[in-house]
């Protein structure tokens, strides 16, 4: 588990300037990829129909926004824990409401043994 927010930090990063990435670190950099972002209702529909993958995780990452503050962009990571593959979601601030922005998704790699990670009884 501790591996997957690990992922799930740096395709955060990779999508929104957080505080640390603004700041200047010869050992940072920014970089751009390519982000899909549709309607919500119909994303997550698609990752439940034709990927059979499920909410996993909900979280919140702090964003510093200039002129707004310290804000919480929500974020989901879905699995689907008998084909091992994984979305990762992001609702991306200052959009209207109900788009959200696929950040990555793949397959399991690897799970950390010692995590002893299952879900409904089928281990990852």
């Amino acid at each position: 588990m501790k591996k997957c927010l690990i992922i799930l930090l740096l395709g955060l990063l990779s999508f929104i300037p957080t505080a640390l990435a603004q700041e200047a670190s010869p050992n940072i950099f920014m970089s751009h990829k390519p982000i899909q972002c549709g309607n919500q209702t119909e994303i997550f529909k698609d990752l439940k129909e034709k990927y059979g993958e499920v909410p996993f995780v909900l979280g919140k990452e702090p964003l510093l926004v200039p002129n707004r503050g310290l804000i919480e962009v929500p974020m989901m990571l879905f699995i689907n824990p008998t084909k091992k593959t994984y979305t990762v979601v992001q609702m991306p601030p200052l959009q209207e409401e109900g788009v959200v922005c696929i950040l990555s998704a793949g397959h399991l790699e690897y799970i950390n043994e010692e995590l002893e990670l299952t879900l409904g009884g089928i281990k990852l």
